[in-house]
């Protein structure tokens, strides 16, 4: 019985059902009992809550009443004046009267008059030395400060009448700053137990109250009230009146309450129990069902095979029969993997290059690797700095960045519309062969666009800079291999024609490659003016440049040609001084080899070289000029006409630069061009952004930047003093730039 997975899988599960049935009751039950204690917690210190505000408005309702009295009637004044009139003692103890009469809490009312010691009540006046509440008044008087209300005391008006428990509040009259006597108002307790008591439910709650002094308000210490069994939920106070409140639940009536939720529960518990029970019976009986029918076929297969069956339980039985099926699956589609990944790249480089067999084509239908109608174009694919790859990532890490660029590629060019296959035909190169159905004519613009799309994603997210390059447009697979050469030839010439990352094939101009003498001869020209300081070798330099975008060399050629150019100057100047060998050797030269040679287009090239070459220049001109006043201006001139857009460009800079002070460049400035050097870089600056204004559509606040101002309002009044309008008119009125200075 206990190799049947049926008896197994019902014994294993009803421990768990126990388990989680008696912690979710547990639980359970204490998530009720804690509920219960908060909420009950909470009402009982809302409704204590809710008695102190109604107490502390009875008081405040008394306190509002005793001060309106004194003020709006004038008797009160009076009185204490030591007025004997007799309709102002009447108005006294008619006003008196009407408090006491007005509010059942106010027990009785007096008005004391310092002055001579008269105690005036609503019953008449007495002498203070006849009246009862004599020590109480005495000790009011000494503590005319106190604002609140007093313990809890006894208070008779006469030596005949019986004491009754009041609190009272008395004020200094007349109101509100009055010094001549004390308003006093008595309010009787048993008011004030006859109103909680009102909002309090015994047989639920209890609610004691003290007073400021200890003694006990409530409840009434007459034998009425129940004792209090229940533990102190809420303690709260109030200010005004100076008592303390302290509250609860009576314990009979909270285990009464949870006792019936108790017995609840567990009813509801159990009859759970017994259904979860019953669930779990029937549950495994039903999910036993599709393993017994697999164990009677594997039986059936053991007994026809020759392995002889063995003694084991059924989920053992199972196991080695889908052991042995995996360990098959496994071997079976690794090798079928490899196979397919080696005969896809041959298939494509037959392909590419010609020699695709009747087989191939068959096998290339087969797997539907490419349509057999439409247009074809090829895309080569190089990775930039291939050595800087390979040193920095290890083997398996270079294979996941190529899976992962070749799976982008494939997204990206599927989102195009265009059918794609790609393979590494080498270490550096991968090569994609894209079609297009007849019904989509339109392959190499929504080509160069898929490319761009995927070259842009590849160096923001995978930090991998590649060259694209795309070839002709075939209409059929024969002429395959002729996009395959295009594409190669413009992969070639990515400095020269290069758009970014991508070449074009019908950017590659159709004349036969450009003798390279020529180029030799330039190269001469600009080193010979270099050498004799003519500073027509920038436009040497610039022609070279210009013959290379005509002629668009490859890429390999561009570096030959900058090679020698550099080689050449170096023979002719470094051994003119140290500073200029180490322009040419040393970690400055490897610096600056390395900056041209990662230059991805002729301009950027160009402005490279110009750094460099206007770097030696300026070391040049240093070693080989006389230090005459006119080349060292001539040389500050050159430099700010460099370097005019840098914002910290001043005669301070240009004092550390040459190595003169900065008055000395003034006058030397100002004697050579008559004018001074602010005025000479402002105007250089205005006349390169009338030149951006005329002939770009850059904003004001880059043009501005590009001139050497951190923003566009200092630019704008600079701007419109020199020239005469703002930049937005100039651009609008299409003004033409003013001549070179």
């Amino acid at each position: 019985m206990l190799r049947n997975w049926y008896f197994r899988l019902m014994v294993s599960y009803f421990p768990i059902v126990l388990l989680t049935f008696f912690i979710i009751v547990s639980s359970s039950f204490l998530v009720v009992n804690e509920i219960s204690r908060t909420g009950t917690e909470k009402a009982d210190g809302i409704a204590t809550e809710y008695v102190i505000d109604s107490l502390e408005q009875a008081a405040q309702d008394i306190e509002t009443a005793l001060s309106n009295e004194a003020v709006k009637n004038a008797a009160y004044y009076s009185y204490l004046n030591r007025s004997e009139e007799r309709d102002v003692k009447y108005g006294v103890v008619r006003s008196l009267a009407s408090l006491v009469k007005n509010n059942e809490l106010i027990d009785s009312a007096y008005l004391y008059r310092a002055s001579d010691g008269a105690v005036l009540t609503e019953n008449g006046q007495i002498s203070l030395d006849l009246f009862s509440d004599r020590p109480f008044l005495e000790q009011a008087w000494d503590n005319r400060s106190f604002r609140g209300w007093s313990p809890v005391r006894t208070y008779k008006e006469s030596a005949n009448e019986p004491a009754v428990k009041v609190i009272t509040l008395y004020k200094s009259a007349p109101l509100p700053f009055g010094s001549e006597g004390l308003l006093v108002v008595n309010v009787n307790l048993y008011g004030l137990e006859t109103m909680i008591g009102g909002m309090t439910n015994h047989d639920l709650s209890f609610l004691r109250i003290a007073d400021s002094a200890g003694q006990q308000v409530y409840p009434p210490n007459n034998g009425e009230a129940r004792a209090d069994s229940g533990k102190v939920l809420t303690t709260a106070s109030s200010e005004s009146l100076g008592w303390t409140f302290k509250s609860g639940i009576q314990h009979s009536q909270l285990f009464g309450w949870v006792s019936v939720v108790s017995y609840v529960w567990i009813g509801i518990a159990v009859l759970t129990l017994v259904a979860a029970l019953l669930y779990v019976v029937w549950i495994s009986k039903r999910n036993y069902k599709p393993i017994q029918l697999m164990m009677s076929r594997i039986q059936t297969l053991q007994f026809q095979s020759d392995r002889s069956p063995v003694k084991m339980d059924d989920l053992s039985r199972i196991d080695r029969a889908l052991e042995d099926l995996i360990h098959q699956s496994v071997d079976y589609e690794q090798q079928q993997r490899e196979n397919l990944i080696i005969e896809r790249r041959q298939l494509l480089f037959d392909l590419v290059n010609g020699g695709l067999s009747k087989q191939g084509n068959e096998r290339i239908r087969k797997l539907r690797l490419l349509p057999d109608e439409g247009e074809f174009v090829v895309v080569a694919v190089r990775l930039n700095r291939h050595e800087e790859f390979c040193a920095n990532n290890t083997p398996s890490e270079q294979n996941m960045l190529k899976f992962a660029l070749g799976n982008v590629m494939q997204e990206v060019l599927r989102d195009n519309g265009l059918e794609g296959w790609g393979e590494w035909l080498a270490p550096d190169r991968m090569v994609y062969v894209l079609a297009s159905t007849p019904d989509r004519p339109d392959l190499k613009s929504r080509a160069r666009a898929g490319v761009t799309v995927a070259g842009e994603w590849i160096e923001s997210h995978l930090r991998l800079s590649l060259s694209f390059a795309i070839g002709s447009v075939a209409g059929r697979w024969y002429g395959v291999p002729s996009s395959y050469r295009d594409a190669l030839a413009a992969l070639n010439r990515r400095i020269s024609i290069g758009h970014g990352f991508m070449t074009d094939i019908d950017d590659v101009p159709s004349e036969q490659q450009p003798e390279m003498f020529k180029y030799m001869q330039l190269c001469a020209d600009c080193v010979q003016d270099f050498r004799l300081t003519n500073e027509s070798w920038r436009d040497r330099l610039d022609q070279i440049f210009r013959e290379m975008e005509a002629d668009a060399p490859k890429d390999e050629d561009v570096h030959s040609l900058m090679r020698l150019l550099l080689q050449t100057l170096g023979r002719e100047l470094k051994g003119l001084s140290d500073s200029l060998r180490d322009c040419f050797e040393g970690e400055l030269a490897t610096k600056w080899a390395d900056r041209l040679h990662s230059a991805t287009s002729l301009t950027q090239m160009e402005s490279l070289s110009l750094e460099y070459l206007n770097e030696i220049y300026r070391t040049y001109v240093s070693v080989s000029e006389t230090k005459s006043y006119r080349a060292m201006i001539a040389e500050i001139r050159s430099y700010i006409q460099e370097n005019f857009a840098d914002p910290d460009l001043s005669l301070k800079h240009l004092s550390d630069r040459f190595q003169i002070t900065g008055k000395y460049a003034s006058y030397l400035f100002k004697q050579e061009y008559d004018m001074k050097f602010v005025d000479f870089l402002v105007a250089l600056r205005m006349q390169h952004a009338e030149h951006l204004l005329a002939e770009s559509d850059e904003t004001i606040q880059s043009i501005a930047m590009q001139v050497g101002y951190a923003n566009s309002i200092t630019f704008g009044r600079v701007f419109k003093r020199t020239v005469g309008v703002t930049p937005g008119d100039y651009r609008k009125l299409k003004m033409i730039p003013s001549n070179p200075i």
